[in-house]
């Protein structure tokens, strides 16, 4: 379980923005200040644009490559990992020009008898 007490964000700048990347998990930015224009590449290699600003939450899926131009007065951005799978990378920044591959989640479904009356 992840509980984040007295989180911090990152601020960005147009000198610092956020690189094109994915990861191996789920993430999701909170904007806590200023603005951005965020762009992604979707698994079907669709490229999208749209701005981001304080109060806005963005959920990225595994593989999706993500990142963001700030605004002149720049971004802050929370960004928090969802849960990391097995065989994941270390949560960071990685490049499918360098890893060569997109991570596609899948779930498994383990049979239980938890709730079985009688």
């Amino acid at each position: 379980m992840a509980i984040y007490r007295q989180w911090e964000a990152i601020h960005f700048t147009p000198e610092n923005p956020v690189e094109k990347h994915f990861h191996d998990y789920d993430e999701t930015w909170v904007i806590s200040g200023g603005r951005c224009r965020a762009f992604m590449i979707g698994l079907d290699g669709k490229h999208e644009e749209f701005d981001l600003e304080k109060g806005d939450i963005w959920m990225v899926e595994a593989g999706v490559e993500h990142g963001c131009d700030p605004a002149p007065e720049g971004v802050d951005i929370f960004p928090f990992p969802g849960t990391i799978p097995e065989g994941s990378h270390e949560p960071g920044h990685h490049y499918v020009d360098k890893e060569h591959y997109l991570p596609t989640l899948v779930v498994k479904k383990t049979p239980t008898d938890r709730y079985k009356k009688g």
